[in-house]
This record gives structure tokens, sequence and C-alpha cells, in this order.
């Protein structure tokens, strides 16, 4: 049953439709005949642009699911580097080593954080952008989604603002290299029924002070609309993350997030605290 979405929910709503025995292929099958998962998991995203997969019938702790998880992953691409240490999968938990505007990144805190897309730290853009959810919060940290194109279709009522937002912005590589590397992209490109968004405000407007040419008034309006939109309750998707599930979703086809959360003892949890895995897939 479809629930509202005001009403506290299972992500039910969002599984991705698979034949019998297909997700038996990847995870308990021969790895290298991947085709059919992916080709039925990708044709879903084309209309959808995030779905969840659930993963418990697969794995009895951590390790076994970071595993399922990662061989998923695989089956779509090569997994991009997300930092200057090389990392493919990163793990997304609260280090408990400050706040976002103390320079501490994200992923590595409690807070809710800004709504973004996740290319935005390297020219390149990625493909997929999978998080697997290996143990929840005691309290908070629901996944926040909005369509892309849904936003889109509210921003045709200002032109000026989609103008501006499909001209060239500054970008820094934040954490990809000891040196951070400055670069210019849109923060809107493509059609409207499949627009590619490259977004993270607090990146971008650091990354405009670093070359010198701060945010103009027009660029920062352009910023509070689309912040405004995507705040907008009727164009958000929330659910809880169980543990054993993956988010699958086209990163620059919609914007995420998350709400705070607190940390503490859950039962039969495979890590202490929230954690999250995050792939990259090109």
């Amino acid at each position: 049953m479809k629930l509202d979405w005001m009403t506290t929910m299972s992500p039910d709503p969002y599984a991705i439709p698979l034949e019998p025995d297909v997700l038996d292929t990847i995870l308990r099958g021969d790895k290298a005949d991947t085709a059919p998962f992916s080709q039925q998991v990708l044709s879903y995203l084309e209309d959808a642009d995030f779905g969840l997969l659930d993963l418990n019938a697969y794995c009895d702790g951590y390790e076994s699911f970071k595993t399922a998880a990662t061989r998923i992953a695989e089956a779509f691409g090569t997994l991009m580097v997300q930092n200057d240490a090389g990392d493919t999968v990163v793990e997304v938990w609260d280090r408990n080593i400050g706040r976002i505007e103390d320079g501490v990144r994200y992923h590595q805190t409690r807070q809710g954080g800004d709504i973004h897309t996740d290319s935005v730290n390297r020219p390149d853009p990625m493909k997929l952008l999978i998080l697997g959810s290996a143990t929840t919060a005691l309290i908070g940290g629901e996944s926040i989604i909005i369509r892309a194109r849904e936003v889109c279709e509210r921003l045709a009522a200002y032109p000026e603002v989609e103008d501006i937002l499909r001209k060239p912005f500054f970008f820094e590589g934040r954490g990809m290299s000891e040196e951070i590397e400055l670069f210019q992209l849109p923060v809107l490109a493509g059609s409207v029924d499949k627009p590619d968004f490259r977004y993270l405000r607090s990146y971008i407007a650091s990354a405009h002070e670093r070359a010198g040419w701060p945010l103009t008034t027009d660029q920062i309006f352009a910023f509070d609309v689309l912040d405004a939109f995507n705040e907008i309750s009727d164009l958000q998707h929330r659910f809880t993350l169980q543990q054993g599930q993956l988010l699958l979703a086209f990163d620059t086809r919609v914007f995420h997030g998350r709400t705070s959360f607190v940390d503490g003892v859950t039962p039969d949890a495979w890590s202490k605290g929230r954690r999250m895995l995050r792939y990259w897939i090109e």
C-alpha cells in the first residue's frame, strides 16, 4: 500500500522491481553475469530517478553487507575515487570531531546539512550514487530525496533564475587532493525532463571566494529560489533507510539530504551508531 509522504512509512513504495533470481545471480552466483541485473535497475531508474533494494536476505552483519553492497555497486561500472586517500567506498558516520561550520565535511557529522548533489568536487560527474544503510540512528537521520525534474517544472515560472543556473559557477575539488582545484561548470545542464544538477551551495560559495569572485546578488537569489523549491514538502520524499537497504539514484537527477540524528544503542545493530556506505559510480 502506498502511503502519503506525511505518514511515517516503510520505504517499500520505492522498491526497485526485479525479476526472480536476478539479485541472487549478483550476490550468490556468477559475479561476471551482471547485465540482467544492471539493465533492469537502470531501466527502472530512467523513469523513477531513484529506488531501493533490500539486501537483508543476503547479510548477517556489517562485513557481509559491505561485501554485498560493493558487489552491487561494481555491477554498474567503475567505482570512483572519493578522496585524496584513494577510497572508493566511504563510510558516512558521525566522527564527533566538529561541525560543518568549522570545516568538517558533511559525511563526518550528525548534522542535516544542505540539500545537494554529490557531483560537485570533480569536473567529471558520476552516473550513480549508492548509499547503503548498515545501521540506523537512535533518533532522526531520515533521508530526503527530491526529483530534479520536478524542481525544473517549478523553475519554469522563473526563467531568469534558470538562465543564471545554466551559466558557469566556480566549484572546488574539496577533499580530492592536498591542493584544492578550482573548476567551472553550470549548476544546471540538460533538458527539463532529464536535468543534470551539480549543486552544494556552501562548496560553490567557498569556491567563488577562493577564486576572488564572490557570488553576485543575482546568483545568491537564484540559489535562494533553488533552496526554497528543494524545501517544499510536497516535492520531498522522506523515509528512513533501514539496516540492510540500499538507495540507488542518478546523482545529477536527484537532490538529496538528511535530517540531523542522534546515535545510541539500537537492537541487533551491525555497527555502533548510524553508518552508511557511499559509492560513486562512473
